[in-house]
């Protein structure tokens, strides 16, 4: 067998070479040419910036990295990157010096049946393709409410608009199978007005890569399965096989043909020859009498045969004269009604091409009506439920950005407004500004939120370790001795001593250094100012997360006076705490107060 290989150019060769070496011929012959489609730098940023960026093909993966060369845009490196086949895989590897994630079926339904695309909610999912062909992956990613993001970076076509030049060429090359990797280059191979052509065509063998295209070929040009291979995948390895596969096939039904046809001329021959034998004389005539009467005989019979057989060709060729002229009579009659006819058509030739220019007038413009009344009925449509939506995204991005400062859920909300717009026309200016306020809300300065959160969460956890200012009871003074002395000198002292003895019974006098004084705060008014000293703190985080400045400082201020006020701020913990509430009472949280959204009036512009 003899392939056709309708591969693009110079995908082709290397599949050529390996069929060659293993004594199968094979034609590069390409149908399908590729042309670079354009894409804005807005484009390429919202495929950078994706979570999960999966290539079709390999031809995605190359202009897709030319794309982003010329336009000096890096590649997310947290971006999971997926391919639909290992050679596009491969293709990822080459330019991105990345690893894909491939599945074991490569083929769109295998893609989708990936762990990594099976809760993409409100993921950002980028679709790398080539414009047209299917739309069942980008379908099931809207199904689970991912938020898709498709950029088309090329587009297949047939290099020549009807394919009767390399039909042709095949014809002449005597091609039995031609190998086929897409619906396209099904439609560019079957592209002929020749029923000739289309009737030999209709006669060969097909290699393709999928289902889907085998699905095509039987539904729309009547390709039986026998005359379809099925490959493993799109890869040179399992065209490879396929074909060597379907050439072994073929060579052993044309052995058993052959063996068959064989057998039969053998037997036919045998059959004739014991029939010869059969009709050979039995025996021979030896009387000369005999002999020479039937030479007599033979002779006047053939002269009499020969007469008879002039005579017969003669009213033969008398009556095929006659007959002849008869249908040269009618021809010239058939000839002439003919020629009739068509000097009647080309006179109503003038009217009936006006007629039909009046005609095909006439429907363009019903045509163009239906086509803006639709039109009309489409902005209807956009004006309501669609267009609710879409003025509530805008002004929920505003609110995020200018109320609450929250810029980086104001982006998000943006971009969902342009996921929106994905399937609608003439949203070029509006896609326009919502990528502007993107760029512009993304390049806003960030509090560090994230830092002071967690050193409020330290203060907090420092709270019940901190010393109240309380006063501790002073130690008694021990009394003096009241013993009396045997020495008469010392009768002052004794009768000072006698005198406290006596007093002892009726009063008791404790002496100290300080004055006396009780704890201020007792135990369950010491844990109410722990407890309003961490509230405070607890406050101003969620006023912190929450982007609430202003409760913020007042929480760090109320925090600062409790400090002050009941706990020890010479202790070094109680110091420590208070210097970093002044601190953070000092950080900056910067706002643009001249900030302004141009996505709402250009929605507002578009919608009327």
């Amino acid at each position: 067998m003899k392939f056709a290989i309708t591969r693009p150019q110079g995908k082709g060769d290397e599949l050529a070479t390996e069929l060659a070496k293993n004594g199968i011929s094979a034609l590069c012959s390409p149908v399908l040419k590729l042309e670079h489609v354009k894409v804005s730098q807005a484009q390429l940023v919202a495929v950078c910036e994706a979570e999960i960026i999966i290539f079709i093909s390999q031809d995605a993966v190359l202009n897709f990295a030319a794309q982003l060369q010329k336009a000096a845009i890096p590649l997310s490196t947290h971006a999971q990157l997926v391919a639909v086949g290992l050679q596009t895989a491969d293709a990822i590897t080459q330019h991105f010096a990345r690893d894909a994630i491939v599945p074991e079926r490569q083929d769109s339904e295998g893609l989708v049946a990936l762990p990594v695309l099976q809760h993409v909610a409100q993921t950002r999912v980028a679709l790398v393709k080539g414009r047209g062909g299917r739309a069942h992956i980008a379908k099931v990613l809207k199904t689970r409410n991912a938020l898709l993001t498709t950029c088309s970076v090329y587009e297949r076509g047939p290099i020549s608009e009807c394919a009767s030049d390399w039909l042709d060429h095949w014809k002449q090359e005597k091609i039995d199978g031609i190998v086929v990797t897409s619906n396209t280059a099904v439609d560019a191979i079957f592209n002929s007005v020749q029923p000739a052509q289309l009737r030999w065509l209709g006669t060969r063998h097909f290699v393709v890569v999928s289902a889907r295209t085998a699905q095509h070929l039987k539904i729309q040009f009547k390709i039986t399965d026998e005359q379809i291979t099925l490959s493993d995948g799109a890869s040179n390895e399992s065209l490879f096989k396929a074909i060597c596969k379907l050439t072994s096939q073929q060579g052993s039904a044309m052995t058993e043909t052959n063996q068959q046809t064989t057998s039969s001329e053998s037997k036919q021959n045998t059959e004739v020859a014991a029939d010869n034998i059969e009709r050979s004389p039995k025996a021979k005539l030896s009387k000369t009498a005999v002999v020479a009467l039937f030479f007599a005989l033979a002779g006047v019979g053939a002269t009499s045969g020969l007469f008879y057989y002039a005579q017969q060709q003669d009213a033969q060729k008398q009556a095929s004269l006659t007959a002849l002229q008869q249908q040269n009579q009618q021809l010239q009659t058939q000839l002439s009604n003919v020629v009739s006819s068509l000097n009647q058509l080309r006179s109503q030739w003038p009217k009936q091409e006006q007629f039909v220019a009046e005609q095909l007038a006439t429907q363009q413009a019903q045509v163009a009506d239906s086509l803006q009344q639709a039109l009309s009925k489409a902005r209807q449509q956009v004006g309501g439920a669609l267009s609710s939506e879409l003025r509530s995204l805008a002004r929920y991005a505003e609110f995020k950005a200018l109320s609450e400062g929250d810029y980086s859920g104001a982006v998000l909300v943006l971009k969902r407004l342009q996921d929106a717009l994905a399937e609608e026309t003439g949203t070029d200016a509006l896609q326009l500004a919502i990528s502007t306020d993107i760029a512009k809300l993304q390049a806003q300065p960030k509090p560090n939120t994230e830092a002071l959160y967690m050193e409020l969460a330290g203060l907090l956890s420092q709270v019940d370790n901190l010393p109240l200012k309380t006063f501790e009871k002073p130690t008694v003074s021990q009394p003096d001795a009241t013993e009396l002395s045997n020495d008469i000198s010392e009768w002052r002292e004794n009768f000072i001593r006698s005198l406290k003895q006596i007093s002892a019974e009726f009063l008791t006098v404790e002496r100290h250094d300080k004055p006396v004084i009780d704890p201020l705060l007792d135990a369950q008014e010491q844990q109410l100012i722990r407890s309003q000293l961490r509230s405070y703190l607890q406050q101003a985080q969620t006023a912190l997360l929450d982007g609430q400045m202003s409760i913020y400082f007042n929480a760090i201020e109320g925090a600062q006076e409790t400090l002050t006020r009941y706990f020890r701020v010479e202790q070094s913990a109680t110091n420590s705490m208070l210097v970093a509430l002044k601190v953070m009472q000092r950080a900056e949280f910067s706002t643009s107060k001249a900030l302004t959204l141009t996505t709402p009036a250009a929605l507002k512009e578009w919608l009327q």
